[in-house]
């Protein structure tokens, strides 16, 4: 009987090498937008899941579920990355033609006193309600740091990752096959 209980060492490699690509790409979009100081250049990091099968005691029971990618980062990040529509976003070059705004509408977001738009302006010694009215009515210019790394070479990844599984997969089973085989010949 063949068991499938493979770690999937190709799958974890090539999730590794797009995590890197995309981290240093954002990375490098927020330094040409002089955001490279902010905590969220800082802060960007991806993260590689793999769970260890086990039993219903909680054993292993060898392999692991297929490993997953997630990208880490603050969460006023989506706000950078998309962009918010201020109230009155004609005035300089804030337009922003994300999906957030704070009309009503579209996904609407609040300012409060104690967000981390408000300790940002502190750390910087700047009045956070000066901060938040201009947020507000100026919106934020979408940057796209995170969404155009990502989709850049999402299809060429994908097929990768899946190729890479397949590749891990057959591995494993001639491995097993090559442990059984030679434990026959030594009866």
């Amino acid at each position: 009987m063949l068991r499938i209980s493979t770690t999937y060492p190709l799958a974890n490699k090539l999730l590794k090498t797009w995590g890197k690509y995309v981290i240093q790409q954002g990375r490098s979009i927020l330094a040409k937008q002089n955001s490279s100081k902010d905590g969220l250049y800082r802060k960007m990091k991806y993260v590689i899941q793999s769970k260890m099968n086990r039993n219903l005691k909680g054993r292993f029971t060898g392999g692991s579920t297929l490993p997953q990618l997630s990208f880490v980062h603050p969460a006023y990040g989506e706000f950078v990355d998309q962009g918010v529509r201020g109230t009155n976003p004609s005035k300089d070059d804030y337009v922003a033609n994300g999906k957030y705004s704070f009309r009503k509408g579209k996904k609407s977001i609040k300012v409060k006193g104690n967000s981390s738009l408000a300790a940002w302006a502190e750390k910087r010694g700047l009045n956070k309600w000066a901060v938040a009215k201009a947020v507000h009515q100026r919106g934020i210019k979408r940057s796209l740091f995170f969404t155009k790394p990502f989709e850049r070479r999402y299809a060429k990844y994908i097929a990768l990752y899946h190729k890479a599984v397949a590749d891990d997969i057959a591995n494993n089973i001639s491995n097993q096959i090559r442990k059984q085989i030679k434990a026959q010949s030594n009866v």
